[in-house]
């Protein structure tokens, strides 16, 4: 009987939470602007612009949030973690920024009705996103609006964008991504506007 007294009481031990418990996870979602978040669905008289999945780097393809400890170097965050696939943030941003942005254009993510004709298409490749620890934010990726069959693109661009976090925790991290999110959309924006008129 002796014998199995130790065991019992770290059974108990372990019951009662004396030796601790995991913190919970936290779940963070990237954020359009005021003008995305309250933007309404046009009719779109230039034509309907679809949304393409965002491709983000295999890195980052995780629940985990990714912090950039150096130029080869990151840590996964276990506990602050992303609630929805990273690029389906970035695409569900740039529909609803590129939404109040282009207010002439119907705005469409995936999946669309097929029957829909789309006069253009925004593709996105995202190779790093996220923040380090110095308190920068930091977007890098390629964009391009295809008009064409294929990958025939109307307009390409590459993304380097930084920003201050501006403050402590993951919270003020979260918004200063997406506003490097939002910052990408208005570069694409502009490439959509210098479409030529359709004939």
């Amino acid at each position: 009987m002796r014998r199995f007294a130790p065991m019992l009481a770290a059974v108990l031990l372990l019951s009662t939470g004396c030796f601790g418990s995991t913190p919970p996870s936290k779940f963070f979602v990237l954020s359009p602007s005021p003008e995305g978040a309250s933007a309404v669905a046009s009719i779109g008289p230039e034509g309907a612009l679809g949304i393409m999945p965002t491709r983000v780097a295999a890195y980052l393809d995780r629940p985990q949030i990714v912090t950039f400890l150096g130029d080869n170097s990151v840590a996964l965050d276990e506990f602050n973690r992303w609630a929805e696939p990273l690029g389906a943030g970035v695409s569900r941003v740039l529909a609803q920024d590129l939404s109040a942005l282009l207010p002439s254009w119907r705005v469409l993510p995936q999946p669309w009705d097929p029957v829909v004709p789309l006069r253009a298409r925004v593709v996105v490749d995202i190779t790093a996103l996220g923040w380090n620890t110095s308190g920068q934010a930091r977007l890098e990726g390629n964009w391009a609006v295809i008009t064409g069959p294929g990958d025939l693109a109307a307009a390409r661009g590459r993304v380097v964008l930084r920003r201050d976090v501006g403050g402590p925790g993951t919270d003020a991290a979260v918004s200063a991504t997406s506003a490097l999110v939002t910052e990408m959309a208005r570069e694409i924006a502009v490439a959509v506007k210098g479409i030529p008129p359709a004939r």
